[in-house]
């Protein structure tokens, strides 16, 4: 029994660094879109979010990671989290018949209805081979 109890005093502490140790207010930003075409190997899209209101890389990072990986046309998500920055990054493969700008910033935008971050711009780049090819 007085495991049980260690157990819980131990999740119940862990739950409450992650949710308030990264808390912090973030402004709602207009949301800048810019779109551009480069050669790739492989035909694939790209969007890199900036993201205002990450506090941490453990709770912060992993939790953002986590709701663009849930989102269905989402292949992949790197974070790149500097901890004196203002603004980090997130780059997210994704497929745009199935998701648009608009569903990946509010995949962000809506963590913790909307308390935590903010995406301020997106540059979304579509990879093509080269016509030449």
């Amino acid at each position: 029994m007085n495991k049980i109890s260690t157990l819980i005093t131990i999740a119940a502490v862990i739950s409450v660094f992650i949710s308030t140790g990264c808390e912090t207010k973030s402004q709602v930003h207009d949301c800048v879109v810019t779109e551009v075409n480069e050669v790739g190997e492989l035909n694939k899209t790209t969007a890199r979010l900036e993201i205002t209101g990450m506090m941490c890389e453990v709770g912060c990072v992993s939790k953002i990671k986590k709701e663009l990986l849930e989102q269905k046309g989402v292949s992949n998500v790197t974070v790149n989290f500097e901890g004196d920055r203002d603004l980090d990054f997130a780059t997210i493969e994704y497929d745009p018949k199935i998701e648009t700008v608009a569903s990946l910033t509010s995949a962000v935008n809506n963590i913790a209805d909307g308390k935590l971050y903010g995406v301020s711009s997106v540059l979304v780049t579509n990879y093509a081979p080269s016509a030449a090819n």
